[in-house]
Parts: C-alpha cells; sequence; structure tokens
C-alpha cells in the first residue's frame, strides 16, 4: 500500500471536520422539526455543500435543500471586500474581531454573510421573483427549496439543454429578474449561467451571500453591468442578445431604479 501523502491526509482530515459540521449544522433543523432525515449530498464545494433532505410536512413541500457553509467561504471571500461595502456590520466588539480576522470574527463574519443571504432570498421570494423559497438559517446554514424532481436536481443552465426556441423567453424571464431586483434594492453581483438553474422551462436563479445594495454599495453600477455582461455572454451562444450592449443596459436600468422609475 503506497503512504498516505501529508496533503491527501490534511485534505481528508479537513473533509470529516466539514462534514461533521454540516450535520450539526443539519441537526438544528432537524431538532426544530423542519426536516426529517438527510438523503444526499446535491452538490459539493470547498465553499459549501448542499444536501437533500426530506421536508417535514408542516414545510408543504416534498424535500428541501440544506446549504452548509464551511470555514472555507471565508476564505475564498477575503479578497471580497466590494461587496461587504456599504453593509452593516454589527457592534464595535465583532467589527474589531472581523478586522483583526480572530478566530470568533471569521465565525461572525462567515454567519453575516449566510443571514445576509437568507434576507436577500426572503426579500426576493416575497417580491415574486425566481429565486428558491428560504425556509430558515443558523450561523452556518440555510434552508430552502428544493429545485428538482424526486431523482435529481435542476440542472445549471450552463449544462442544461435549452432549445433555439426557448432561448429568448428565457433571456426575457432573467432580465426580468435582474430589473425586479434592482426595484428591491439587491444586484446579484455574481450572476452567471452556473448559478441560474433551469429545469422544466423554469429558471431559478441561486446564490446570494454576495448580493449588494445599490443604495449603500458604490461599487455597485459595475456589478451590474457584470452580471449582465455574464448572462449575455451565455445566451450569444444561442444567436439570442447579440444587439444588446451590457454596458448600455446597465446605465438605463441604473437610471430607472436611480429615478424611481422601475
Amino acid at each position: 500500500m503506497s503512504p498516505v501523502s501529508e496533503e491527501n491526509a490534511s485534505t481528508r482530515f479537513s473533509n470529516r471536520e466539514s462534514d461533521a459540521a454540516d450535520m450539526r449544522a443539519i441537526q438544528e433543523f432537524l431538532d426544530e422539526a423542519m426536516i426529517t432525515e438527510v438523503l444526499n449530498v446535491v452538490k459539493s464545494g470547498k465553499e459549501a455543500t448542499v444536501y437533500r433532505c426530506r421536508a417535514h410536512p408542516s414545510l408543504g413541500v416534498p424535500y428541501a435543500a440544506a446549504k452548509c457553509y464551511h470555514s472555507a467561504f471565508h476564505r475564498s471571500f477575503q479578497r471580497g471586500a466590494i461587496y461587504e461595502e456599504g453593509r452593516v456590520i454589527g457592534n464595535g466588539q465583532v467589527e474589531r474581531a472581523i478586522k483583526g480576522r480572530t478566530e470568533f470574527g471569521r465565525e461572525a463574519q462567515l454567519a453575516l454573510w449566510v443571514d445576509h443571504e437568507f434576507e436577500v432570498l426572503s426579500t426576493l421570494h416575497y417580491a415574486g421573483a425566481d429565486v428558491p423559497e428560504p425556509f430558515a438559517c443558523t450561523d452556518t446554514a440555510i434552508l430552502m427549496e428544493l429545485l428538482g424532481d424526486d431523482s435529481a436536481a435542476a440542472d445549471q443552465l450552463q449544462f442544461a439543454p435549452v432549445s433555439p426556441a426557448d432561448a429568448d423567453d428565457l433571456l426575457d424571464r432573467i432580465l426580468w429578474n435582474i430589473e425586479l431586483f434592482m426595484r428591491e434594492n439587491v444586484v446579484h453581483a455574481d450572476l452567471s449561467a452556473f448559478n441560474i438553474l433551469y429545469v422544466e422551462e423554469k429558471l431559478t436563479i441561486i446564490d446570494f451571500p454576495q448580493a449588494v445594495d445599490p443604495r449603500t454599495n458604490p461599487s455597485a453600477p459595475k456589478l451590474l453591468e457584470r452580471d449582465l455582461r455574464n448572462v449575455l455572454s451565455y445566451f450569444a451562444r444561442h444567436n439570442v442578445g447579440l444587439d444588446e450592449d451590457p454596458a448600455t443596459m446597465a446605465r438605463k436600468l441604473w437610471g430607472l431604479w436611480k429615478y424611481g422609475e422601475l
């Protein structure tokens, strides 16, 4: 048997540690009788793992998704100060701990990101946007609507089969959502075909921890333009939206939002 490298051993230990942290987070949803069973992993990455769970009848859905963030999420956003511009951090002790990058500060910052995503999802779902319905959150996890059917989760738009006949309507629906987000003072700030789910001709936009408020974040205009550029770049593969310019679209949408005309 070949020896286990230090790197591999470290990775395996880290994975086990993350799995245990995920189960502790999910246990709160079990204790609150929101789910009855954890079934399988839907998606796993360095930043978060999403689990398919059997929902308690009180949720009114058969399954729910538990999105559990890892400590690596904080590390991946150490260069993400652009997203935190204008956010309310908390009391002075928390703010000092976050700036000092203490262990407590890292935990507090992660909790702030998770709580921020939950609040944004709640606002947008209530407004009628195509986002998952959020049910509950802890300091490290969000329980939300599971997209897909009994056998599989919905595909990312990047890899989903989209017919030429549907592409034009799909782009219109995404642009409608971006406009609705702005009306609710939200810019996704990381929108692309990778965080849009598509199943049965229905789209759902996911992943909002980095979403920014255009009222307080000075980088919001360029983040809005980047979202539009990413979306149009994807649809160019389907020969849709080729005449649209993301900079012009972002400028017009920003003007409508600024003057309360959305």
